[in-house]
């Protein structure tokens, strides 16, 4: 696919734990907590001084953190990592997605006289915010973003479009300018239906119009377990498409997740030997020698040839990969 020199852009998760629970995320089910297999851990200091060395640090031009199943704010030690990266490398663009639900003044000020971009996630006003991003308060994070700010720093703020939110778009745009945010942006991401349950696991409300609602998620847990691993067997409901156009091969991307473990890219990167999700089951017989911590980047990434490799194969029985077939194909 392209080799360790051709790296230029690290996708990268810090931490899969997280403060809120919103009810499609991967790490539970609508709302209710249950961990389908992934690891609960932080990339610590150590590890990223590790994995992120000098010379490869001074080879990028792009950290993206924002990972899969956590969020920056549960990691401590984000300030000191971020710093790391910038003292060896100035001209790095950091940019760190967040439900910004979390940390005191001084956590943000900081953040902000490293020269980031911070993407808070906004899903509405106040009656409207928490209907997903559950357990974070909008004027909490509001506050941090404003102090963020405030501080010098350069923040967007992400708003995911809802039925119950849509209403509320250029209110929302208009307060951005008000507080100073530097862009507003608008996301329609098709996960917008689905009942939502609470720590007890009784129903909390909808979102959307989801059908066969159940009074408990127990009624229904079994069920939506059962359908995440047969999810592993994407020929019951998608096609081949004839050829595969990797999104990350263009801009020299590599995922790296919370516990050192590296991937093309993040759709991959879902703790694929662990975790009950659509696809894993057929990735991880071929993810092989991929933990940073263990053997650097440079071997880590070794084992992506077989992932090029699958795509020259015609169906899923013969080993084409579901997930690259899935997100990156082409008719």
């Amino acid at each position: 696919m392209y080799t360790y020199k051709d790296i230029k852009h690290v996708h990268l998760e810090v931490s899969t734990l997280c403060n809120a629970k919103c009810p499609l995320c991967p790490r539970n089910v609508c709302g209710y907590d249950y961990n389908l297999g992934y690891p609960e851990t932080n990339l610590t200091l150590k590890d990223a001084e590790t994995i992120f060395t000098t010379d490869f640090l001074k080879q990028l031009t792009y950290i993206n953190i924002n990972g899969n199943f956590g969020d920056a704010v549960m990691n401590p030690e984000v300030p000191e990592i971020i710093e790391y990266f910038k003292n060896i490398n100035p001209n790095l663009f950091v940019s760190v997605c967040t439900n910004g639900g979390a940390r005191d003044a001084k956590w943000w000020t900081k953040l902000a006289s490293l020269g980031i971009e911070i993407v808070f996630d906004l899903d509405g006003l106040e009656n409207t915010h928490s209907l997903y991003r559950q357990n974070t308060l909008f004027k909490t994070v509001l506050k941090n973003a404003k102090t963020f700010i405030d501080a010098g720093g350069t923040a967007e703020w992400k708003f995911i479009v809802f039925e119950h939110n849509k209403h509320q778009i250029e209110e929302c745009r208009k307060l951005s300018k008000q507080l100073g945010f530097e862009r507003f942006n608008t996301v329609r991401h098709g996960r917008d239906t689905t009942a939502v349950y609470n720590n007890d696991g009784n129903l909390s409300h909808l979102i959307g119009n989801p059908t066969n609602v159940k009074e408990t998620v127990f009624e229904d847990l079994n069920n939506t377990i059962e359908w995440k691993e047969k999810c592993c067997n994407y020929s019951s409901y998608t096609k081949e498409t004839s050829r595969i156009k990797c999104k990350v091969m263009d801009n020299k991307s590599i995922y790296v997740s919370a516990n050192g473990e590296v991937y093309p890219c993040c759709w991959i990167g879902n703790y694929p030997k662990t975790y009950k999700l659509a696809g894993n089951k057929q990735t991880a017989k071929i993810v092989n020698n991929n933990n940073a911590l263990d053997v650097g980047i440079k071997n880590a990434i070794q084992w992506f040839k077989s992932i090029e490799q699958s795509w020259n194969k015609k169906t899923f029985n013969e080993g084409r990969l579901f997930i690259c077939n899935n997100e990156c194909g082409c008719d």
